[in-house]
């Protein structure tokens, strides 16, 4: 289910890009630091979308992976506690 959801949500995209580009085929004058090019508008707003996904995806991965290893070293931290704590009720018993 999950993967028709996928391609499903992945030819919507595409449908939508190609909806995008067909309605902008005007130029745009794009000036860098040292030289400027003229692309279409629906290659520029792709360019910048898909810069804006890749870097939101470095951020999040970043984010996910600190707190992964957070999340392991507090496990890591509480597995004696939880040995002694039966140790202990062990004992008792």
């Amino acid at each position: 289910m999950f993967r028709v959801l996928k391609i499903v949500l992945i030819a919507l995209c595409l449908f939508i890009a190609f909806v995008l580009g067909s309605q902008n085929p005007q130029l745009v004058q794009i000036n860098y630091l040292i030289a400027s090019n003229t692309l279409p508008l629906a290659v520029v707003i792709s360019i910048c979308f898909i810069l804006g996904v890749a870097i939101g995806c470095f951020i999040s991965l970043t984010l996910f992976s600190q707190l992964k290893w957070q999340n392991y070293r507090l496990k890591k931290k509480l597995a004696p506690e939880k040995n002694n704590k039966k140790l202990v009720a062990n004992k008792d018993t």
